[in-house]
This record gives C-alpha cells, sequence and structure tokens, in this order.
C-alpha cells in the first residue's frame, strides 16, 4: 500500500533529525517529491486560504528538496537554487521543514490532506536576524507592498474587478521577482533563514502569484486568500527581523495595515488600430493674392494671367489684350518698385497693343468682336501676331 503525504513527509522529517548524510540524500528527496505530487493532485487549484497554505507547502519544498541535495557539497561557492548559503544550509533545512509543519497545524483545512507530525519545540527559541542597512531598508518597503498591494486588489474586488487590474498586476509581479532578487543576493544565513518567505517558491511569491491569477480570473477566493496571507507573512517576517538600529519592525507593520492606499482608475479606453483619433482640423487661411477687379476683362492679376494668356494666343480679341494687361498691372503693383521688369514689361505690352484693336468698315470705333483665326479679316489677323510678336520681344523684362 503507498504511504500517503503525511507517512512520506513524516519519513522525510525522522531521516533529517538523523542527519542528512550521503546515503540518505535520494530517501528524504524522494519522500518530499512524492509529497508534493500527492498534494498537487488533491489540491489544483486556489479558492480559499487552505488551498493557498498547501500551495504555499507544495512551492516550499521545492527549495527543500534543493537544500538537501546540496547538503554535503563544498560549504561556498555552490548554489542552492541561485544563492550561496554556505555553512548554512542546514539551517536551511530546519527551517523549511519546521514551517511546513507549523503551516499545516495551524490550518484545519490543510490537515484533512496532509497532518504532519510537530517537532518538538526548540530548546531556545531563535533570535531576531539584526539586519544591515540595505536590509534594514528592503524588508521596510517589502512590508508595505505586501499590505497595501493586497488592499488595491481588495478594492478592485469590491467595485466588481473594475479598475487597471493590468496596472496591479505589473505591479505586483515587480514586488514578487523583485523579493526573490534580493534574497538570492544575500546569501548566507540571512537567505537561510528567509527565503521560504520572500522568494517565488516561498510565501511570498505563491500568495503574488495567487492574487494576479484571482484578479485576471476574478476569484474572490483566491483575491482574499492571496491578501490575508501576504499581511500575514508580512507580519511574521517582522517579527524575525530587527532593523539596522535594533529597533522593531512592528510599527512599520501597523502604518501599512492601517494606510488605505486605492489603485490606480482604469486606463482610458484606446480607440480601434482602424480608427483614426476624432479631431477638429485647423482652419486653414488661404495665401494673400492680388485684388481681383472683378470681370474677364479687367483681369485679376497673377491669378488668372496664364489663362488670360492662353485665351489671347488662341485667338482672343480686344478684350483679352484689356485682360492681359490689367493682370499684368495688377502683378506689378503687387510686386512694387519703379523698375520691376513686370512694369516695364506692361509699359511696352500697352504701346505694343495700341494698333491690335481692329477698327469696324465705317466705323472710328474698336470692335468689340473677338479676334479668331476663323472668321476675322487680314488686318485683324495681321494685328494679332503683329501684338504675339511685339510681345515675345518684351518678356525678358520678367528676368533682367
Amino acid at each position: 500500500m503507498a504511504l500517503t503525504a503525511t507517512q512520506l513527509f513524516n519519513d522525510a522529517t525522522t531521516r533529517e533529525i538523523g542527519g542528512v548524510g550521503p546515503d540518505q540524500v535520494n530517501l528524504i528527496v524522494s519522500d518530499l517529491i512524492g509529497v508534493q505530487q500527492q498534494l498537487s493532485a488533491a489540491d489544483p487549484q486556489i479558492n480559499n486560504l487552505s488551498d493557498l497554505h498547501t500551495h504555499i507547502i507544495i512551492n516550499q519544498l521545492n527549495e527543500e528538496i534543493a537544500s538537501v541535495e546540496n547538503a554535503n557539497a563544498p560549504t561556498t561557492g555552490t548554489l542552492t537554487a541561485g544563492t550561496d548559503l554556505g555553512q548554512y544550509v542546514g539551517r536551511s533545512i530546519n527551517d523549511i521543514q519546521r514551517d511546513i509543519i507549523d503551516i499545516a497545524q495551524a490550518d484545519p483545512g490543510v490537515q484533512a490532506l496532509f497532518n504532519p507530525t510537530p517537532l518538538p519545540a526548540l530548546n531556545t527559541p531563535a533570535a531576531p536576524f539584526h539586519d544591515n542597512a540595505a536590509q534594514t531598508t528592503f524588508v521596510t518597503q517589502w512590508i508595505q507592498d505586501s499590505n497595501h498591494l493586497g488592499q488595491m486588489a481588495t478594492t478592485i474586488e469590491n467595485n466588481g474587478f473594475q479598475g487597471d487590474v493590468a496596472g496591479l498586476v505589473q505591479q505586483i509581479q515587480t514586488f514578487e521577482n523583485g523579493s526573490n532578487a534580493f534574497d538570492q543576493s544575500q546569501g548566507g544565513l540571512w537567505s537561510a533563514r528567509f527565503w521560504n518567505e520572500l522568494r517565488t517558491d516561498g510565501t511570498a511569491g505563491t500568495a503574488a502569484s495567487a492574487l494576479i491569477d484571482g484578479l485576471q480570473t476574478h476569484n474572490t477566493g483566491e483575491v482574499n486568500a492571496a491578501v490575508q496571507q501576504l499581511a500575514a507573512n508580512s507580519a511574521d517576517v517582522a517579527s524575525n527581523n530587527l532593523m539596522a538600529d535594533g529597533g522593531s519592525y512592528a510599527s512599520v507593520v501597523a502604518a501599512a495595515q492601517a494606510t488605505a492606499v486605492t489603485p490606480a482608475a482604469s486606463p482610458p479606453a484606446t480607440p480601434p488600430a482602424d480608427t483614426p483619433p476624432a479631431t477638429t482640423p485647423p482652419a486653414v487661411t488661404p495665401p494673400a493674392g492680388p485684388p481681383d477687379t472683378g470681370g474677364p476683362a479687367a483681369g485679376d492679376g497673377g491669378n488668372h494671367l496664364v489663362a488670360d494668356l492662353i485665351a489671347l494666343l488662341q485667338g482672343g480679341g480686344p478684350n483679352s489684350v484689356s485682360a492681359v494687361i490689367a493682370d499684368l498691372a495688377a502683378v506689378a503693383q503687387a510686386a512694387g518698385g519703379p523698375n520691376n521688369g513686370v512694369a516695364t514689361l506692361l509699359s511696352d505690352l500697352q504701346t505694343a497693343a495700341a494698333p491690335a484693336a481692329p477698327t469696324a468698315a465705317g466705323s472710328g470705333s474698336a470692335s468689340s468682336a473677338p479676334i479668331s483665326i476663323a472668321d476675322a479679316g487680314p488686318n485683324a489677323i495681321d494685328a494679332h501676331h503683329s501684338f504675339v510678336g511685339e510681345m515675345g520681344q518684351h518678356f525678358h523684362h520678367l528676368w533682367g
């Protein structure tokens, strides 16, 4: 008959008390892996605090297994799960094994699956670790984050999971990774004592992961359990450490729990990629140009000079001539300057245009009929050609 998770764990405890010699490593590791497998199969999902406690045990066993495997390695330079514990590998095994038993004994829900035998109390209780300045700074911030992240998650949960969930998840991930990295960087006795509380495989990492999952799946039971566990874990670490000046972290815990921290509001909705944002186009002011005198005969400066010239060259009559002259007059006025080439050209064209207007038979007045190659007489054609030729001779003034 297969051994239960409880029986396997009790066997590992007995062997560890006797000493983790080389001949015991594989047997202890086999026991602990068996415990992991049975608990994982019995409790796959976190829906309450007992579930979370079970998963903390499952994950802490990774750290204990790594420590047991390195129990007989050289005391310096050997990395255990990325950390050089040095001579304190045995302390790591002791702390994790006792912590797992304490978790189970304090939770009847866990005991329904796993009920390890308690160990005798220590003859001398462990003294709080006296942190250095860097550790004091870290632990202070870590206590605050452990509580504040939970408070923000509770607010989002109470609002029907409405809020900046993604932003909070990112903050929780930063907390989890930072906690793991700091403990890993310390090594020695500090890591041996606290990595089961601080690491990704420890209490903080397991609770943080559960908090993220609960927020993303809207699992209120998982969120509540994670919030409660993060707060309890911060108080546990605080009670086992002293500040660099010898002071207690109790006031830090009290302040963190009393501070009401709310999460950021939901970010504004992002419009679809193919939908440009609604904007009001800026008013466009057309460029200023020469004034329009109001009719084709009078011309309208540079705006229609080209069109009037084309009309003239295609057979336009006196009106076309007048239009071109009016256009050039407007251009000359806009350009300014007595020696401007446009003004000179205008004067030349006015002189050249004088004979271009034919007189009707028997009349001394200029004809108002358009000049056309098709219907005008020889005089009209000659006059038109004479004007065009004269105009061509004077265009050099524009670039003179």
